[in-house]
């Protein structure tokens, strides 16, 4: 019995990733376009249509890994993001799903992401059009992360800057603080915790699962963390300090 529910989990993997890079595909270049001529070839009308349809894509994908026992997701403190609106979401990094389920939980979000994705053929239009790439000059990252939050868009950032690595420290990069300072917008920490997600870190195995269970998700929104008491120190100590902060909030989960 065990061997088949490894199997039937790991199959549940594979499907998922093949149905997420044939949606993706078919999202860029059918319903892409499709969206443009309905928002009347406005590039702001376009991404508003395309950020709400991309949140309710990410929505029934993670309910279908949820229905065929690829994963169990449970959010304490869920109702903290609703009409959530111009804030830097932030998050541990511990699997390959964290980012797809922040989005089926955030509607109007906005995303820093790796620069190589958009060699990616499943995934790079949707890339191009609606987030920002890692691999363009920081200032205009800024710039771009910015503009979005004023329009409403929350930006989602891990501070890692990539997946955790199992069984080593966190290790948080100064940009997420930098963003929200720049932006001059409050900080929403939120704690993945649950089973050890075998199969989705970094540098494991495409067949690798979980030995005995389904991956189980359970985050926690935390209390927002404010800029103000930031906005007079010189910006390389208010970095490192809400950097700290981040990593202080997220860590204390982590032993709990």
């Amino acid at each position: 019995m065990t061997k088949i529910r490894y199997i039937r989990r790991v199959f549940v993997k594979l499907f998922c990733f093949v149905f997420f890079g044939v949606c993706s595909m078919i999202l860029a270049a059918i319903l892409f376009p499709l969206m443009h001529c309905i928002a009347g070839f406005s590039d702001t009308k376009f991404k508003k249509i395309a950020r709400k349809f991309n949140h309710q894509y990410f929505k029934i994908f993670v309910k279908i890994a949820e229905i065929l026992g690829g994963i169990r997701l449970t959010v304490k403190n869920k109702e903290s993001l609703n009409n959530l609106r111009s804030k830097v979401v932030i998050a541990n990094h511990p699997s390959l799903f964290d980012v797809v389920i922040l989005f089926s939980l955030i509607p109007n979000a906005n995303c820093i992401v790796k620069g190589e994705l958009i060699q990616n053929k499943f995934i790079s239009l949707i890339i191009k059009n609606l987030y920002i790439p890692n691999n363009i000059p920081f200032e205009e990252q800024l710039e771009m992360a910015k503009a979005s939050m004023s329009e409403g868009n929350n930006l989602i950032i891990f501070p890692e800057g990539t997946r955790s690595k199992p069984g080593e420290p966190w290790e948080f990069k100064k940009g997420a603080a930098r963003f929200a300072l720049y932006a001059q917008n409050d900080v929403i920490p939120i704690f993945f915790g649950g089973n050890e997600k075998i199969g989705l870190r970094k540098h494991d195995k495409l067949l690798q699962f979980h030995p005995t269970e389904r991956y189980l998700y359970n985050l926690k929104v935390l209390p927002t963390i404010s800029i103000k008491e930031y906005e007079n120190i010189p910006i390389t100590k208010s970095a490192t300090k809400l950097t700290h902060k981040m990593k202080e909030i997220l860590e204390k989960e982590l032993l709990n």
